[in-house]
């Protein structure tokens, strides 16, 4: 099973609490497409999004073009005021063990799963997720809008395969 890990793209400033993508962002959402298009990405099986309306509207047109299976979820959402940080890194690792789970069952390992997130649900990820290259070095301390990374999960571990950005 495969793994593209994305931050949504560039978004606005307005509203504070829900901020639609910017022009810069959805210029990032079509060139997602046509990179997935093109073959320069895999094509996804599934597309995961927070509840937030910036994930979706990253993957919108990928989701289209795919006519993947798509779904909006809090698991993927910011940290919430009313959330512990221990509350919400178990959330985290809650979804990051359901698709562990997905990749051991054999009927689900030729899917392709992307999954679009914000910065700090990737951030406490980066150290949750059982890789075989230190995700908590410098390396992949930052993330832009639209960088993501490609795993393949197999034998209980993400191997990292790629690392880019939508620009």
């Amino acid at each position: 099973m495969q793994v593209v890990l994305f931050r949504h793209g560039h978004k606005d400033f307005m509203p504070p609490e829900d901020p639609s993508l910017s022009a810069r962002g959805f210029d990032q959402a079509k060139k997602l497409a046509t990179l997935v298009a093109n073959n320069q990405l895999p094509k996804p099986t599934h597309c995961w999004a927070s509840d937030k309306i910036r994930t979706l509207q990253t993957l919108q047109d990928v989701i289209k073009q795919t006519s993947s299976h798509s779904e909006q979820t809090k698991q993927l959402s910011i940290r919430s005021h009313q959330e512990s940080q221990q509350q919400f890194r178990n959330r985290i690792q809650n979804f990051l063990n359901e698709m562990d789970r997905r990749a051991e069952n054999t009927q689900h390992k030729n899917e392709t799963h992307y999954i679009c997130t914000h910065y700090d649900w990737i951030e406490e990820a980066m150290s949750l997720i059982n890789c075989d290259k230190d995700l908590n070095s410098y390396e992949f301390s930052s993330w832009a809008p639209a960088q993501y990374l490609i795993f393949d999960l197999y034998d209980g571990c993400w191997h990292l395969t790629q690392k880019g950005a939508v620009t």
